[in-house]
């Protein structure tokens, strides 16, 4: 008897970590980005006429090696004019260095905020919401300076979808077409759920396996 419950508490410690979220620490800053990330956007600007070289249509961030909470990406952008340049990014999410709201900390939620250094500010997630993002359902928060900049984020990576930011001349609208960091055929965040499902699954099967075992061998008792 006292084996078979032991083996009941096991089965249910090893339901309990698998359906249970991983948790940071206190004070710790997620990245959700790793080397080999990649997404690209397509950018309209409208407003007066501009240098070609400074009129971009398009642009690719790759990630490079992540070390903690730092990390680098090159940015590769295309000019109105068919030219392509390339330059590199660094990023500190503890530090606050998110190169305009690029990618910011990873699993931040409504109420939440994470530290912008070039603007010296903690900036508040204002909400969140599920959308088809690039064929996945994806959990996409946002935050926004009224007149300035209105952002949104793949919640589970940190980055950003979708933009609309303004200057005194200028509106720039960006948006995501593609990646690499979710897949369209298992729906993004899904997977994780299934993964779940599936375990659970596994592991009542033994418990109500062990239970039959357990009752057959009193009844030949």
């Amino acid at each position: 008897m006292k084996t078979f419950a032991a083996l009941i508490l096991t089965s249910i410690i090893v339901c309990v970590s698998v359906i249970a979220p991983p948790t940071l620490a206190h004070g710790e800053t997620a990245v959700g980005v790793k080397k080999g990330d990649w997404i690209e956007y397509t950018i309209s600007i409208t407003g007066p006429p501009l240098d070609q070289l400074r009129n971009l249509t398009w642009y690719r961030a790759d990630i490079l090696e992540v070390d903690g909470a730092s990390f680098k990406a090159n940015k590769t952008a295309l000019t109105v004019n068919g030219t392509l340049y390339s330059s590199i990014w660094d990023f500190n999410l503890t530090q606050g260095q998110v190169q305009g709201w690029v990618i910011i900390p990873a699993n931040l939620s409504t109420g939440d905020s994470f530290f912008d250094a070039a603007k010296s500010a903690n900036i508040t997630i204002e909400g969140e919401e599920q959308k088809t993002v690039l064929g996945a359902n994806r959990t996409v928060t946002h935050a926004s300076i009224p007149g300035l900049v209105y952002k949104e984020w793949d919640k589970t990576t940190g980055v950003y979808v979708h933009a609309i930011e303004y200057t005194t001349n200028y509106t720039v609208i960006t948006n995501a077409i593609a990646t690499n960091m979710w897949n369209p055929q298992t729906q993004g965040q899904n997977q994780t759920a299934t993964y779940q499902l599936v375990a659970v699954t596994i592991v009542l099967t033994v418990i109500i396996l062990f239970l039959a075992i357990f009752i057959a061998r009193r009844k030949d008792a």
